[in-house]
């Protein structure tokens, strides 16, 4: 068969059409062009309110960009149910009729792109007539039907699964999935169904069963969320049940194992003030009941060692200060898409008490607190800063203390690419028995086996240069590389032995990040060596992983 000169150079377009890297999918300028049809007024001014909000969802490839017109493009568009309109409408932060406000617009494109489902989002003022301002909405989908296998190794471990979903189901941003999936420590079948906006409300529903190699669990969440800084109230329930068989590493190695029995239940009310001068102050109270049951595992025979029976249930409060300081970045922790950050300060707190009053084993003050902040000391650096505390006390002592402390830091150099800095610390003090401070290759020293060491201080610096390609190859995909060193250690206080020192390890990684599917997460493909290991660790450490980071 041969083909005649006019097809020989269709085929060539074609081919070339898709193969040759492209641009980002959208941008800005795609927005509709306001259309003044009276006195135009000021944005700023107070008597403003939102008019008409003109909704523009788009399918997963746009056919009038040079291209995107090609067979496959165009099925995939008609096989894709698009984001329905009112799905979008759902989400946003204001409705028509409601007082103006640029930051609630803002606010909208980062729920937005908070879905997986879209690629990028764009809410901006379209008209300002008479003190009513309409608005466009302007979205792109990726795709979201998704099935197959995938594969993850990381600490010479293997894992997979096999799964079917859908996160936009039918274009109503609900989520339906069945998986199959094989891990470490467990073969587990699920299945999940999500409901962002029940009803077309701000109540989320999520349910989800997984039956296990070792047990079971199903969970379930009714929820009306503090969905915006200026939200007024929220209100939830959430429950789970999980039994399952738990493990203790030593060495990287399965040292001891139980079967673990877990019952949950929380439920909570919420109110503030709204977004004043800036500032979000939210206060919660709420009731929580934590069951914890241990047994021998399967094919075991009960031992003394097995960690303790554990049961909380106590009202708690809760006070939030969330200060908005929100910023869009691109090429930090994800390829070619927008980021978003808040440079403000946070402070997150959470104070009970467990009685046998309420239905615990004993008295204990239970308190966690969370506090996080970032910076922009340059024009092209970026500091986030974070510290989480959390613990119990009873009888006179401190029991499953944990505080730690992280510091990133992104520097953007040499053009396109970025100098990223991560130092992480953790104490533990007298931690649950069925708890573990692990260290290894799944958890940021990649060039060692998964769960390496333990103990109850940990350290980790992970220092890379990371690579950003600024084209879309194929129209399908981005890449990106990193270049990487990791030391670290974790340790127990007042323990002395050989093996004690500081891990360390270098690599090269590729960066891989599909532009029109909803598994925007980017795919890893690292090699990472030991450095000064001892024989017992492979002289390299393959790693395959899909994470929401670089």
């Amino acid at each position: 068969m041969t083909l005649s000169p006019s097809r020989s150079s269709a085929a060539l377009a074609y081919l070339l059409a898709l193969f040759v890297p492209s641009g980002v999918p959208l941008t800005a300028g795609e927005l509709p062009a306001p259309v003044p049809t009276g006195p135009t007024c000021s944005l700023d001014d107070p008597a403003n309110q939102v008019g008409e909000i003109e909704i523009d969802p788009r399918n997963i490839f746009d056919l009038a960009r040079p291209g995107e017109n090609v067979l496959l493009f165009r099925l995939a568009n008609r096989l894709h149910w698009t984001t329905r309109p009112r799905v979008i409408r759902d989400q946003l932060v204001f409705r028509s009729g409601e007082p103006f406000s640029p930051a609630a617009l803002a606010e909208s494109e980062r729920v937005l792109r908070a879905n997986h489902y879209i690629y990028e989002a764009h809410v901006e003022p379209l008209r300002c007539v008479d003190h009513r301002v309409d608005v466009a909405v302007l979205t792109r989908d990726v795709w979201t039907l998704e099935g197959g296998i995938t594969f993850h190794r990381a600490g010479g471990a293997n894992s997979s699964s096999f799964e079917l979903q859908d996160i936009n189901f039918l274009g109503t941003g609900k989520r339906i999935e069945v998986a199959r999936t094989a891990t470490v420590d467990r073969t587990s079948r699920l299945a999940r169904y999500e409901d962002p906006n029940l009803l077309g409300s701000r109540v989320r529903l999520e349910l989800s069963l997984a039956d296990n190699s070792d047990g079971r669990q199903e969970s379930g969440l009714l929820e009306r969320p503090f969905y915006s800084l200026d939200a007024r109230w929220a209100a939830g329930v959430e429950g789970f049940a999980n039994d399952r068989v738990d493990s203790l590493y030593a060495a990287g190695k399965i040292a001891e194992q139980f079967r673990h029995r877990q019952d949950f239940v929380e439920v909570y009310g919420g109110l503030s003030p709204g977004l004043v001068d800036g500032d979000t102050r939210r206060w919660r109270l709420g009731f929580t009941v934590d069951r914890n049951r241990f047994g021998p595992a399967p094919g075991q025979a009960p031992t003394a060692l097995l960690p303790p029976a554990r049961s909380l249930a106590y009202p708690w409060i809760g006070y939030q200060w969330i200060e908005n300081g929100y910023t869009t970045e691109r090429d930090l922790n994800r390829l070619r898409r927008t980021e978003d950050y808040n440079l403000g300060r946070q402070l997150d707190l959470r104070l009970g008490f467990s009685s046998p009053t309420f239905g615990g084993d004993r008295d204990r003050l239970i308190a966690s607190g969370t506090a996080s902040a970032g910076w922009r000391p340059l024009p092209s650096t970026l500091v986030f800063g974070s510290l989480f505390a959390a613990g119990r006390y009873a009888e006179g002592r401190a029991e499953n203390a944990l505080l730690s402390a992280d510091l990133r830091l992104y520097a953007r150099d040499l053009g396109t690419s970025v100098t990223y800095v991560n130092l992480e610390g953790v104490l533990a003090h007298r931690l649950d028995r069925d708890s573990q401070l692990l260290l290894g290759g799944d958890n940021g020293l990649r060039g060692y086996p998964l769960r390496f060491e333990q103990g109850d201080r940990r350290l980790l610096l992970n220092l890379e240069q990371r690579f950003y390609s600024d084209r879309e190859y194929f129209h399908l995909v981005n890449f990106g590389a990193a270049v990487f060193f990791d030391a670290g250690r974790a340790w127990f206080v007042g323990t002395h032995t050989a093996e004690e020192r500081l891990l360390k390890d270098i690599g090269v990684g590729l960066r891989i990040g599909s532009s029109r599917s909803a598994r925007g997460s980017v795919v890893h493909l690292d090699m990472a060596y030991p450095l000064g290991a001892e024989r017992s660790i492979k002289r390299m450490q393959w790693l395959v992983s899909t994470s929401e980071s670089f």
